[in-house]
């Protein structure tokens, strides 16, 4: 093989690697909680949080950006967790200090579990926010909020397609 050839393939490789890391992936694989989600690289988890008694994990999640954020709370639950209940008590804890809803719920039946989806916003931000709650008949029960929070003065449909990718790959196992 040439020099010059050999070049150009280890041109071609090094760009080949970079555009493989550029579109890497991050899986979160939650086993204990039964779900898993996919993020690009542009994704950095920030925090990690389990209660004592194991029934609940919280994770964080921030964009390179700094615009745009994302928080993952699972929940074990006896028997099935209607999802209306879900959303009431998420919305009325001030802890998380969600803005007002924009619009109506979005409903889906999966068979194995719901999912409503809802918009919040006020001046500073906008959320986009996925309630889920599984319906198993004879083992553990689980509920799930997946919350987008970004920046008012970023949000644009391109974020917008951004939430709904990544949405997508928000597997319940």
């Amino acid at each position: 093989m040439t020099h010059k050839l050999k070049k150009l393939l280890m041109v071609i490789f090094g760009f080949l690697l970079i555009a493989q890391a550029g579109n890497a992936q991050t899986t979160l694989n939650e086993k204990d909680y039964k779900f898993s989600i996919f993020l690009t690289s542009d994704w950095t988890k920030t925090k990690e949080e389990e209660t004592s008694k194991k029934n609940a994990i919280s994770y964080s999640f921030n964009n390179i950006d700094q615009e745009n954020s994302l928080m993952i709370m699972a929940f074990k639950v006896n028997g099935i967790k209607d999802i209306d209940d879900l959303i009431y008590n998420v919305e009325k804890d001030v802890n998380l200090d969600i803005p007002s809803k924009s619009g109506d719920y979005n409903y889906n039946d999966y068979g194995d579990y719901d999912r409503k989806e809802a918009t919040y916003k006020d001046n500073e931000v906008v959320e986009t926010v996925y309630y889920f709650t599984t319906k198993n008949v004879d083992t553990q029960n689980y509920a799930y909020v997946v919350r987008f929070i970004t920046l008012a003065n970023a949000y644009n449909s391109s974020v917008s397609k951004e939430i709904d990718d990544i949405i997508k790959t928000f597997k319940i196992n």
